[in-house]
């Protein structure tokens, strides 16, 4: 059974919300991430989040064309969901207006898309697996996990006790 596919996008915690960090899951349930390297008009010092530095970003990150063009190589023609408390939609416009690609996907970040594909009762399930496996769901890659976990739960994969 192919996984659903969620996105999650780290930003600087000041508006307009620079990305900073990519991460999604592929339809087998992988996760992949990427730092993401401050395109050339965004000013680098507002590139950064509570749990990423500059330098980190800087010599680990990935051109935002890069990046934007594995995520579309990996998630072509799928429908992706993204948690929109905690992804602002307006990181992801920045990604794609940086570098003028429009993305291969198609992405849903409204409450009603999320408790079609995760239940009624989403938000409460994301706050309590965030919390009873100690994950950071400000951090890209941790929300993208606590997303499928919840989609797993939601589709009676895994048991609900841990």
């Amino acid at each position: 059974m192919d996984c659903a596919n969620f996105l999650a996008i780290e930003t600087s915690p000041e508006a307009p919300y620079y990305p900073v960090a990519c991460a999604w899951s592929l339809a087998d349930g992988s996760i992949k991430t990427s730092l993401v390297l401050p395109a050339d008009d965004w000013p680098s010092q507002l590139c950064y989040s509570d749990h990423l530095d500059l330098g980190t970003i800087m010599s680990q990150g990935h051109s935002v064309k890069d990046v934007m063009l594995e995520m579309n190589d990996d998630l072509d023609g799928q429908w992706v969901l993204c948690h929109a408390d905690y992804t602002p939609a307006g990181s992801f416009d920045l990604i794609a207006e940086a570098i003028d690609i429009h993305p291969a996907f198609e992405w849903g970040a409204s409450s009603a898309d999320m408790a079609t594909v995760l239940g009624d009762y989403w938000r409460e399930e994301l706050q309590d697996l965030s919390f009873e496996l100690g994950l950071d769901l400000s951090q890209a890659e941790d929300q993208v996990r606590v997303m499928q976990l919840c989609w797993a739960r939601a589709n009676d994969l895994v048991a609900h006790d841990w």
